[in-house]
């Protein structure tokens, strides 16, 4: 119901795991503890690779702390267990099945009489997925690739606790071709996709990178850009990339992503031998373009997105204009990448295109891998 970005924040992560001599069965567990204690994260996976059929045992719980427009502050934990069957056809191709549980808890703190007599609530929900994954990449270096890598899915939520009776339905794909242009001069494609359906959504919010960690205190979120609130909103996540906006730029029940980029780790390149220094070996400048758009339902061409408008209301009188923003937006730009001590830094500098208009530029550092 209100604006959200996406990122952890600075924490402390340790992970540790064991496996047996073969590695035939693993175990991995995991904390995040985050500088505020109210987000901390744990993480248990069991997993058995020894017969074609890998099984593995997912046990995950992570909270927050947050300030919502409706309930005030509140703090959430979620607790989720989840079953993976995988069953490889070849060396480059496989099937994913999994099953989950999933249960939400939100808790009033009591700082005033009425939070004091509010009870929790809880979310039980029950859920499926199914993926078809394909990836004969080969790796030419750190986040340089050739090659088609990509998957489909369809996953599933259905609301298992009384007054809960809601059913999410989420189909996708995610496809990325590398092209080798010459030794490791890489030209990276992405195209992504999702809509989800029934009488609980799922809902895009376009815009912005991932892990994206803004240095000039700037909003992650555009909160001028409406949303809909009478839609029947279960869960939300972001849709990236799209570089030259904030997040929500668009928003809806379905996205599209198109990501192209030229990767050129230029000082490898030019010795053409791995150097001693871990930041000058991959160190590398990219250009890239990116094109998207989110929108409500299933037609990207409608012109009721509730987006396109702004409502003003003013006792009996409501007022709609129509600001004509169209579901797609593009952007394009340049950016650096190193890693320094042992982090995959990302520096952006893009142009946003709206409405056939080129915006101010908007500078993203982040710390993530591939697109």
């Amino acid at each position: 119901g209100g604006a959200v970005y996406f990122n952890p924040g600075f924490n402390v992560l340790t992970k540790f795991g064991v496996a047996d001599l073969f590695e035939n069965y693993k175990v991995t567990a995991g904390v995040r503890l985050a500088a505020n204690f109210a987000g901390n994260e744990y993480l248990l996976s069991i997993e058995n690779v020894k017969k074609r059929w890998d099984k593995q045992l997912i046990l995950h719980r992570v909270g927050s702390e947050e300030i919502t427009p409706n309930e005030g502050l509140i703090k959430s934990f979620s607790y989720q267990t989840i079953f993976v069957l995988k069953y490889p056809f070849n060396q480059v191709s496989a099937i994913r099945l999994t099953a989950k549980t999933r249960t939400d808890q939100i808790i009033f703190p009591a700082i005033d009489n009425t939070t004091l007599k509010k009870n929790d609530k809880y979310r039980l929900w029950a859920g499926s997925m199914a993926e078809f994954v394909y990836d004969d990449t080969r790796n030419l270096g750190l986040n340089l690739f050739t090659g088609t890598r990509g998957k489909i899915f369809f996953e599933t939520y259905s609301g298992i606790n009384r007054n809960n009776n809601k059913h999410l339905f989420v189909i996708g794909t995610d496809f990325r071709h590398y092209i080798k242009i010459h030794r490791q001069l890489i030209w990276a494609n992405r195209f992504a996709a999702s809509s989800s359906f029934g009488n609980a959504l799922l809902i895009y919010y376009l815009g912005g990178v991932d892990n994206w960690m803004s240095l000039s205190g700037r909003s992650y979120f555009d909160m001028s850009i409406p949303v809909d609130k009478t839609r029947n909103w279960a869960f939300q996540t972001v849709a990236t990339n799209m570089r030259g906006f904030q997040q929500n730029v668009r928003n809806g029940n379905s996205f599209a992503v198109l990501n192209s980029e030229l990767r050129w780790p230029i000082i490898k390149y030019i010795f053409n031998r791995p150097l001693n220094s871990d930041l000058l070996n991959n160190f590398m400048i990219t250009g890239f373009f990116d094109m998207g758009g989110a929108w409500y339902d299933w037609d990207i061409t409608n012109k009721h997105n509730f987006y396109r408008y702004d409502y003003i209301e003013n006792g009996p009188v409501k007022v709609r204009i129509d600001r004509h923003r169209e579901p797609l937006v593009a952007g394009y730009g340049f950016g650096l990448r190193t890693r320094l001590f042992g982090y995959y830094l990302r520096f952006d500098w893009a142009w946003g295109i709206e409405n056939m208009h080129i915006l101010d530029r908007t500078f993203y550092f982040s710390i993530n891998l591939d697109f």
